[in-house]
């Protein structure tokens, strides 16, 4: 394909996407389309595609400056103009004489890349919401989450712009079948993949650049898997020891389930709950693959109840349903499906799961609460209105958690304070951490 094919395939695949579909379906659906596209075609028309997502309320802000209309062309036009600096070459990627490429530039058009050229793409006189590509309404909730562990404003700033960055690719081994991950490093370097280690995570691999591992013998033979090493660092934290019974809510695909298990050496039992049968079902070839046979599934509606498990478990993790806004680098266009309505939602079923944990662990037991959210409103304050009115309940202290666990296997230092260690709530942060944004609560039961 041409520089300009490829621009125009990413002009049709945004006018085919419906109302409401996620960017990622529209991608891969547009390049089902499009299966004579070589490996540089679809990486280009990636590119510019996520490029574009990426910028969406910057380019929108643009082009409503200037009254023209944010169509997919106009976005395209406008991200090659004010990002990619093309407007030289404008009326050689859009012309007639060239198979496959966009239309030519009609006289409107070239007026509106005329005086997109002349504007500066990050504008001072641009909202701090358009800025960092955040919904106006989620910004000081934000805000005030950051400030708890940043202090200054710039960085706070920052480590909201850094969620406009591309997350990278983190592995984790399966320590039942690969003791070490320098192993993994190197089975890898010498299949001509780069990697390093994580810097918190001990048991975390860095791919040096986005690369497809699941077609590796060492993935086939359940020897690594994928995983953030925010969520390595919060599945670590649940302290999940030999013989313990640990109840995993809301465990998806298991990834948690599956750190927890490795730690208690296949001893003791798991019991992974989910509403969703299918997105258990998936998780059981990650468990055949990795040699975990301590994980019991269980398939529950949405008013499940917890008289047959009250005060059966050493901990229960709460991977509670949240906004996704620390995991906004990968779910880029998951900031403009989020409404007041669903956010309020969330935070109802956050404290009643908070409850549910409250009466299931045993006395002496932890409940683990983890989000992927940057907001307080999911994480602090539903951690202080919970607390509020559980008087056998109170914060552990991180930081020894962290060297009882991380420490011991020669992972990272804890990224915050002693004292902010001590009130049992860890951020972790895209830019400070270079992980997802995570918070983890961890609450311990006092004997009775």
């Amino acid at each position: 394909m041409t520089p300009a094919a490829r621009i125009a395939a990413v002009i049709e695949i945004l006018q085919d996407m419906p109302d409401g579909q996620l960017a990622g379906q529209g991608l891969r659906a547009g390049m089902q389309r499009r299966r004579y596209a070589g490996s540089g075609d679809r990486a280009a028309i990636s590119a510019l595609f996520w490029q574009i997502q990426r910028a969406r309320a910057r380019i929108g802000w643009h082009l409503d400056a200037i009254a023209a209309d944010i169509s997919p062309r106009n976005q395209v036009i406008a991200a090659l103009v004010m990002i990619d600096q093309q407007y030289e070459n404008l009326t050689h990627l859009f012309t007639d004489a060239i198979t496959h490429a966009p239309p030519a530039l009609n006289d409107n058009e070239l007026v509106m890349a005329t005086n997109l050229a002349k504007r500066t793409f990050d504008d001072a006189k641009m909202p701090v919401h358009v800025a960092l590509e955040w919904p106006e309404f989620l910004l000081e909730d934000a805000r005030i989450a950051i400030s708890r562990v940043i202090d200054d404003k710039q960085s706070v700033e920052a480590e909201l712009a850094a969620l406009l960055d591309e997350a990278p690719t983190d592995l984790r081994i399966n320590p039942i079948k690969l003791d070490d991950r320098r192993l993994l490093r190197d089975r890898l370097a010498g299949r001509g993949i780069k990697c390093y280690a994580t810097s918190l995570s001990p048991w975390g691999v860095r791919l040096a650049k986005r690369t497809r591992t699941d077609e590796l013998q060492e993935w086939k033979k359940g020897q690594f898997d994928i995983q953030d090493e925010g969520s390595q660092i919060a599945a670590l934290l649940c302290d999940a020891r030999p013989g313990m019974q640990v109840a995993d809510v809301c465990a998806g695909a298991g990834g948690k389930s599956l750190v927890m298990a490795a730690r208690m050496q296949n001893k003791g039992r798991v019991l992974a709950i989910d509403s969703s049968a299918e997105r258990l079902e998936r998780s059981g070839e990650r468990l055949r693959r990795a040699g975990i046979h301590n994980v019991e599934r269980k398939a529950v509606d949405d008013k499940w109840g917890t008289r047959k498990w009250r005060a059966k478990f050493d901990r229960v993790v709460i991977d509670a349903p949240c906004s996704g806004s620390g995991t906004w680098r990968r779910q880029v266009d998951a900031r403009w499906r989020l409404t007041p309505d669903i956010l309020a939602r969330y935070q109802a079923a956050q404290q009643g799961l908070l409850e549910k944990a409250r009466a299931m662990v045993l006395p002496g037991g932890r409940i683990i609460y983890i989000t992927c959210s940057l907001l307080a409103s999911e994480c602090e304050a539903q951690i202080t209105t919970f607390l509020a009115d559980a008087p056998e309940l109170e914060m552990a202290d991180i930081g020894d958690i962290w060297d009882d666990t991380i420490g011991r296997l020669k992972g990272g230092t804890c990224p915050q304070t002693a004292t902010l260690n001590a009130s049992g709530m860890l951020r972790l942060l895209p830019r400070r951490d270079n992980t997802d944004g995570f918070f983890i609560a961890i609450i311990q039961a006092r004997l009775r």
